[in-house]
């Protein structure tokens, strides 16, 4: 009987073909709280803490200096980032949700921050502008938001910023992939 010879892998090729393992959590488990641990430990309530706390700060600085509400300031940066969007790219763009974005827009248009027009290619879609007053505005605001992120930038390293950033985008990247 004939002899079948099997194709040699290397080790390296199967270490790669292989299923990568779930990464292991070392955590001290607490039973209330199960699989998670401690809850200081879970990443998701530190990521919203964190989020929470750092938006309040910047909330307070827009409504004390500029009087505007966090939501009124994602759209304009959104605008001000992107230019002219469909109400539904702001949306997505601001990752609020569409009554949210709603009322802040038409606050930001009562105070003449933007505008709004139908689409001339789908009277269905809601185009949102940013006006010159607008811009202005964010050009006003833009110092004094990078101020308080240096701020925050100021506990790291720079190492560990450049971390920080490269695992916020992957982050990132996996939330849009729920």
């Amino acid at each position: 009987m004939p002899t079948r010879l099997r194709p040699s892998v290397s080790p390296r090729r199967a270490r790669a073909a292989a299923p990568k393992a779930a990464p292991r959590r070392v955590t001290v488990k607490r039973s209330t709280l199960g699989p998670i641990g401690r809850l200081e430990d879970f990443i998701p309530y530190k990521l919203a803490v964190v989020a929470n706390r750092v938006s309040q700060s910047i909330a307070h600085l827009f409504e004390s200096r500029f009087d505007l509400q966090v939501p009124e300031w994602r759209i304009l940066m959104a605008l001000y980032a992107y230019g002219r969007q469909p109400f539904h790219q702001v949306v997505e763009r601001t990752s609020m949700d569409k009554a949210r974005v709603s009322r802040a827009q038409r606050r930001l248009v009562d105070l003449r921050m933007i505008d709004t027009a139908i689409d001339p290619d789908d009277g269905r879609r809601l185009l949102l502008a940013m006006t010159d007053a607008g811009a202005r505005m964010c050009a006003q605001i833009l110092p004094e938001a990078a101020a308080r992120e240096a701020w925050y930038l100021e506990a790291l390293t720079e190492d560990e910023h450049r971390q920080l950033d490269v695992i916020l985008d992957k982050l990132m990247v996996r939330s849009r992939e729920e």
